[in-house]
């Protein structure tokens, strides 16, 4: 036992409990169980055991309790008091209100009634770091180019594709199917990546600006070179085809295809309105992972390892059922490499969420029952189904209610913090 530990003595029954403090997430319990708890739950196995025992000389099943001991007795008394083991460490973890992380584990058997557990335990985090200094987040305004734009992308899609003459260039304005046959080489011009017949979207925004203005003035049959100077890289390679995207005009036919709109007016009203929400939401989840970020920085918290383990591995598990890595090929390191990714991610998120729910419960931040009937009538209003048909999809799905709660919760806490705990840098 450490010298500088803080023990906490705790009387159950006849029996000792020593709670020793390790670190602010590490225990050990020094555990005296009740040998005539043990005797009597060896004794209820080994009749059970007797009545399926097939044992040469006797009948099935009738072989008497002596013999019995005799082939399992060791076994089982192990066993019992393996049992009441796990009983009486379940009982402390109840009564003292213990959050366990991870399962316990039994570190050594002082004697033959008394052992040594060892297990980690939620961090107690009792009041929360909200100094947060965040970077100023500017939203997008929605002009009328950023709308044209966006017309023009719904438009591209509707549009005709017209291959040009051998004598026609690409120019900045019009939009375009480039076909290619590319080599990519490094600054030894040794080749790192290949392909014939590659599709480039010019002028549609998909593509980096620099790589799109290398293409202006090419006809069929030129070649082209682009210098990635961030990846440290040069594209090399021949234009074979290329097509010219035809769009349509905007008319009154046209706008059928986005929906049911009185005029073209009303469309662009009902797009400028779906892009402001993007931009407010865009701008909330940047704030809220910059908030994530500086509460982490401010708080140092320890996690148990075997939380963060247990965290990874549901993630890659679900990783690995997915079609794109179920038939990959992956190597021993690629999966580890990738298992240790997704423990940095469990980590910040379990420690995340544990900053926010104490947040939540120092500030006394709490979901009512108005703030769910008002997510009722908003999810009605936008989904077209009734106040009722959403209350059923929650109120009759336990799991499904709890989460909403857990999620709606979240957001109240964030709102609290971006309106009176932050200062912008």
């Amino acid at each position: 036992m450490e010298e500088n530990a803080e023990n906490v003595d705790i009387a159950q029954n006849k029996d000792l409990l020593v709670v020793q403090e390790i670190s602010p997430i590490k225990r050990k319990v020094k555990i005296q169980i009740d040998t005539e708890k043990v005797n009597s739950l060896l004794e209820s196995k080994l009749k059970e055991v007797a009545k399926q025992a097939n044992i040469k000389g006797f009948r099935p099943g009738k072989a008497p309790i002596s013999v019995i001991k005799k082939f399992h007795e060791a076994e089982l008394l192990e066993e019992a008091k393996m049992d009441v083991l796990n009983d009486d460490f379940k009982k402390l973890v109840s009564d003292k209100n213990i959050m366990l992380a991870g399962n316990p584990s039994v570190d050594r058997e002082l004697s033959a009634d008394t052992y040594e557990i060892g297990f980690e335990v939620l961090p107690n985090i009792s009041s929360v770091n909200l100094d947060l200094k965040i970077k100023k987040i500017e939203k997008r305004e929605i002009t009328e180019a950023v709308l044209e734009d966006e017309i023009n992308f719904l438009l591209e899609r509707m549009s005709e594709p017209v291959k040009l003459n051998a004598d026609e260039t690409i120019n900045e304005h019009d939009r375009y199917f480039v076909h290619i046959d590319y080599v990519t080489v490094d600054s030894e011009n040794n080749t790192i990546d290949s392909a014939k017949d590659y599709t480039l979207n010019i002028n549609s925004g998909t593509s980096e600006k620099d790589l799109e203005s290398s293409f202006n003035g090419k006809k069929i049959g030129d070649s082209f070179e682009f210098s990635d100077k961030e990846k440290d890289v040069t594209i090399k390679g021949v234009i074979k085809n290329i097509e010219k995207k035809i769009m349509p005009v905007l008319n009154e036919d046209i706008l059928k295809n986005f929906g049911d709109f009185e005029s073209i007016e009303d469309f662009k009203k009902k797009l400028r309105d779906e892009l402001e929400a993007y931009e407010d939401k865009k701008q909330k989840q940047t704030l809220t992972e910059a908030i994530t970020q500086e509460l982490i920085k401010n708080n140092p918290v320890e996690i148990p390892e075997s939380m963060i383990e247990q965290d990874a591995r549901a993630r890659f598990d679900n990783l690995m059922k997915d079609e794109k890595y179920k038939n990959a090929s992956m190597t021993d390191k690629q999966k580890q490499d990738m298992f240790n990714i997704l423990k940095v991610m469990a980590k910040k998120d379990i420690i995340s969420y544990l900053l926010i729910e104490n947040i939540g419960r120092l500030e006394k931040i709490e979901v009512s029952d108005k703030d769910i009937e008002d997510f009722y009538r908003k999810t009605s209003k936008e989904s077209g189904l009734t106040f009722e048909e959403i209350k059923k999809l929650y109120a009759n799905d336990k799991e499904n209610y709890e989460n909403l709660k857990n999620h709606m919760l979240e957001e109240k806490i964030y709102d609290f913090i971006i309106a009176n705990k932050i200062s912008y840098v």
